[in-house]
């Protein structure tokens, strides 16, 4: 082989190494490999649950009520009760020893005592790197201590029904008493993704803080989100993801509350104790996604039912659902039961006048057995009783039969004082006939006048 052929060969050898290498160091997106099967997925963590971010529907669930630690997907909730209780994000939090004090290697954004950030950036370091340090200043500023903020945390969790939850601190570090389970996590995140400012931050790829009164050097100012659905550079990039929280720490291995919207359906998956979260979760999205499709259960004023307003009048009123309500249905013979069944109950004190749009009731909807949400029922149409007819003839009758009693009270003593009167008179002229008689009966003695008269 001369030289010439031998250079070109090294050539082309390096070219095709080098191009092999690329290949191989190229992160391929998972959702390229999509199933479009009708199989359950098969996750590797040992609890988890696949919901509609809407309505709460169950799509998918595994070992749903496991109780699990839940690590940095903590911050989720801790991000509500801040902004339940905290209006205003301009508001300048202030920066204890207290707490800075977390334990080494954890994540953080090095904030330093004395330190001031506004709320809003400290809610970005938060969500976005899973700052320890900046959920603990959140959660001392909110409620004076972290120890208050935590009662929070669980009368918040409490409140939407995660009861098999209890939290010991805002930022998910291990304590073998802060546990929750996957169905209580997916109530919290259904709560997070209504509210348009946490949507909005979690969902961001990159952020720049400007408020960290000591981090004034540009590098330590952008930070990134972590939850690798988003990051375009990132194997685990899912094109549907728009947000939720990370979390891991040794005990609790990897965690993740993830958020994904495709056409019209939104839905949120929750990993517990996974080997590999962000893979698990891409597996329950595709699952969603290729084997659901939305349905209509009730139309727009669709009427459900009627109730009994008016006894009297025989009266009874039209109840309606307002807005059009959605379920997904299962497209697969395959998927998790899913028996969808609703029961209207109107309420039992309604009582006339009546006017349109009044709540008269509600729809409760269950999945498989369980309660999923209720929709309230309201009036088709006002309701206010008139004299009718009807009315004034058992009005009259009422007055006739009241009448007729005061009459025949009042004939009643007439008669017996008419009976009194007679027996009195009657008494009264026997008396008057017995003097009399007695009168006609007395004895004259004639002799004296005689005598008077010859004297």
């Amino acid at each position: 082989m001369t030289k010439k052929l031998k250079q070109l060969f090294f050539g082309y050898l390096k070219i095709i190494l080098l191009l092999t290498f690329l290949i191989l160091n190229t992160p391929v997106p998972i959702y390229a490999t999509q199933e479009n099967n009708n199989l359950l997925p098969d996750i590797s963590a040992k609890s988890a649950i696949l919901i509609d971010a809407y309505t709460g529907q169950i799509l998918y669930q595994k070992n749903p009520d496991l109780k699990c630690f839940p690590a940095s997907t903590t911050k989720l909730l801790t991000a509500l009760v801040a902004i339940s209780k905290e209006k205003d994000l301009n508001k300048i939090f202030k920066v204890s020893k207290t707490a800075i004090m977390i334990e080494p290697g954890g994540s953080s954004y090095y904030l330093n005592e004395g330190e001031t950030i506004s709320f809003q950036d400290a809610l970005y370091a938060m969500l976005l790197i899973s700052a320890n340090d900046a959920a603990n200043v959140i959660a001392e500023n909110v409620s004076g201590s972290i120890q208050e903020f935590v009662k929070e945390m669980n009368s918040f969790a409490q409140s939407i029904g995660a009861k098999d939850s209890h939290f010991v601190n805002p930022n998910g570090l291990h304590n073998p008493q802060h546990y929750t389970t996957a169905h209580d996590l997916g109530l919290v995140a259904r709560e997070a993704y209504k509210n348009e400012i946490l949507r909005k931050i979690m969902s961001t790829t990159e952020y720049k803080i400007t408020t960290a009164s000591m981090h004034k050097k540009p590098d330590w100012q952008i930070i990134y989100n972590i939850n690798k659905l988003l990051r375009k550079n990132s194997k685990y990039y899912y094109p549907y993801a728009n947000g939720m929280k990370t979390g891991y720490t040794a005990q609790a291995k990897r965690c993740l509350i993830a958020s994904a919207k495709k056409d019209d359906i939104d839905l949120i998956a929750v990993i517990l104790a996974s080997d590999d979260a962000f893979a698990d979760a891409i597996k329950l999205f595709n699952y969603g996604f290729n084997n659901f499709k939305k349905e209509e259960l009730f139309k727009q004023n669709q009427i459900v039912g009627k109730m009994m307003v008016d006894k009297t009048n025989n009266k009874w009123i039209e109840g309606y659902i307002k807005s059009s309500f959605f379920i997904l249905k299962s497209q697969s013979s395959n998927s998790q039961k899913q028996d969808i069944t609703y029961q209207v109950d109107f309420l039992k004190d309604i009582k006339p006048p009546v006017h349109k749009d009044t709540v008269i009731g509600n729809v409760y909807i269950y999945s498989s057995g369980n309660l999923l949400t209720s929709i309230p029922v309201l009036s088709y149409e006002s309701y206010i009783p008139q004299p009718e007819v009807s009315t004034l003839i058992n009005s009259a009758k009422k007055g006739f039969v009241k009448g007729f009693k005061f009459l025949l009270y009042f004939l009643i003593i007439v008669v017996m004082m008419t009976v009194i009167f007679i027996i009195a008179t009657i008494i009264r002229l026997k008396r008057r006939k017995v003097k009399l008689r007695l009168r006609s009966t007395k004895t004259i003695d004639f002799s004296s006048f005689i005598s008077k008269k010859l004297k």
